[in-house]
Formats: structure tokens, sequence, C-alpha cells
């Protein structure tokens, strides 16, 4: 270094930051959170109402949407003890699960062979054929399973007793909610470390010991964030399992509707209320199935780096 760069270099020095750049960073958050806010407490306030006007429905067993009504709690062992609303309360929960496993299990090589193939068009092919479905209708694209899985239709012959079954349904819910499972495991992939899978086969890992140890580890945040959205969109799902199942295949969704069309308000109210419930508590396992993850991750990589 000459003399020159050497008192340039002793001549730097680091200033704190001020403390007019930390009020004016304060200012910043502040209008920020008063522009939102507005917005927030609109949607809080009209939440919190639809719940408290869902729970003034369930605690009652008069058929009448009168706001004030005799307090009961028949609803609520009508929608948990009923045989038939305890199988469209299954029911809702297998499909959910099953579709979620397939849908996870498909979407996980889906979004990796997008990530390492080489060739451009087929990079843009698949992209095409996994991601355009999302422009289209939910109804149109279950007619259009249910054109395939029909008389006459191309999967008639090896699928023919699928239509109006379970097995259906979540064949077509497990193309309709693929796109949404790929985008987490697109993420989660993309932050592989470079090199650490041709590590692993240079220390004589085998293709299935690298996906077991190295691959599904390291992405294991994209795989909970993929299943935790695909299935709180399979059990709220409505226009699939109605058109699929045929009146064969009843999820709480489909059921909530029907009582709504049969003026049965307080059995509605309830199975929305468990519905919401479900989803919330299946969300919160998912959460605290990342964060776990999360933590291990961490520990592994501090354990690494000593």
């Amino acid at each position: 270094m000459t003399g020159k760069g050497r008192r340039t270099a002793e001549k730097t020095v680091i200033t704190p930051p001020t403390r007019g750049g930390a009020r004016t960073e304060r200012g910043s958050l502040r209008i920020a959170y008063a522009l939102i806010a507005p917005g927030a407490a609109y949607l809080v306030v009209i939440f919190l109402s639809i719940i408290l006007l869902l729970l003034s429905y369930s605690f009652r067993t008069e058929q009448t949407s009168r706001l004030v009504a005799p307090f009961d709690t028949g609803t609520w062992s009508d929608a948990l003890a009923d045989s038939y609303n305890l199988g469209v309360l299954w029911t809702t929960l297998r499909v959910g699960a099953v579709v979620t496993v397939l849908t996870v299990a498909l979407a996980y090589p889906i979004a990796w062979c997008l990530l390492r193939v080489r060739r451009w068009w087929v990079t843009g092919l698949l992209v095409f054929v996994i991601f355009s479905p999302i422009l289209v209708s939910v109804v149109v694209r279950s007619y259009g399973w249910m054109l395939l899985l029909g008389r006459g239709g191309l999967l008639n012959d090896a699928l023919g007793g699928w239509l109006y079954h379970e097995p259906g349904v979540i064949l077509a819910l497990v193309h309709v909610e693929l796109p949404f499972a790929v985008f987490p495991l697109l993420a989660s992939v993309r932050n592989l470390p470079p090199g650490v899978l041709e590590a692993a086969a240079d220390l004589g890992a085998s293709p299935v010991r690298r996906l077991r140890t190295v691959l599904l580890p390291l992405t294991a945040p994209g795989i909970v964030a993929s299943a935790q959205l695909v299935f709180a969109l399979t059990v709220s799902a409505f226009a699939t399992p109605s058109l699929l199942g045929g009146g064969r295949v009843t999820v709480l969704a489909q059921s909530v509707y029907q009582n709504i069309q049969q003026l049965r308000w307080p059995l509605a109210a309830a199975q929305a209320l468990l519905l919401l419930a479900i989803a919330l508590l299946v969300l919160s396992l998912f959460n605290r199935l990342s964060r776990i993850v999360d933590v291990r991750q961490r520990t592994t990589e501090g354990g690494r780096a000593q």
C-alpha cells in the first residue's frame, strides 16, 4: 500500500448512526402503521362480527334468522354427535390428508426439475403445464375431470369407477392444488447450498441416502409450508367435491351450503365454525412443526460451524 493510500485508510472513520436518522426511521414506521391501521381495524371488526354472528346462530335450535332467540346447545350436540355429521367431518379430514400427501409428493420432484433442467424450452413447457391451470376457473377444471372420468372419457376405461366417488374427488383436488404446492418448494429448493449433493456423493452416499439425510432435511421448511397451504385449501374446497362427488362424497363446506339451502341456520353456523377451528388447529400444528424444523437446522448448522 502506498503512503497516500495508507493515509486515506487511516482517515476513514465509521460513524455511528445519528439520533436524527433513528428519529426518521421511527417516524417512517409510525406513518406506515397509521396507513395500515384503518384497513387492519376494518378487517378485524368484520371478522369478529362474523364470528360472533355465527356463534349466536350456533347456540340455538330455532330455525329462524332472527338475531335474538332462545339459547340452546342442541345444535352443537347434533354437529358433534350425529353419525352423519361425524361422517362428513371424517371425510373432510381424510380427503384433506390424502390430497396433501399426494400433492406434496408430486410437487417436490416437479420443483426440483424446474430448477435443475438446463434447456430453457423444457423449463418453459413445464411452467406452462403446471401453472396455466391457475388461470382457469376451478369449476371449469372440475367439469373437465368429469368429462375425462365419465362415459366416453379418456380415463373412463382405466378409472371408470372413480367418478362420483372419493378417488375421483381426490384426483381432481390434487390437480387443482398442485400449483400452490410447487411455489413454496421452489423457494426451498432454490436456497439449497451449492454443491451439497455433490459433496454427499463424493463421500459415498447413495441417491436414497442423499435424499433422506441431505435433501429432505434441508428443504423441510418448504415441505411444511407446501403441506400447510394445500391442506387449508383442500378442507375448504367446495366446487370440486360437489361436482366430482355427485352427492356421494360430502365435505364440511358442501354440508354448510346444503344446510343454508334448507334454512338450517344453526347447524350451518356450527359446521362453519367447526371448519374454521379445524383449519386453525391444523395450521397452528404446521407452524409448530416449522419452528421445530428451523431450530433443528440452526442447531445442525451451528454444530457444523464449530
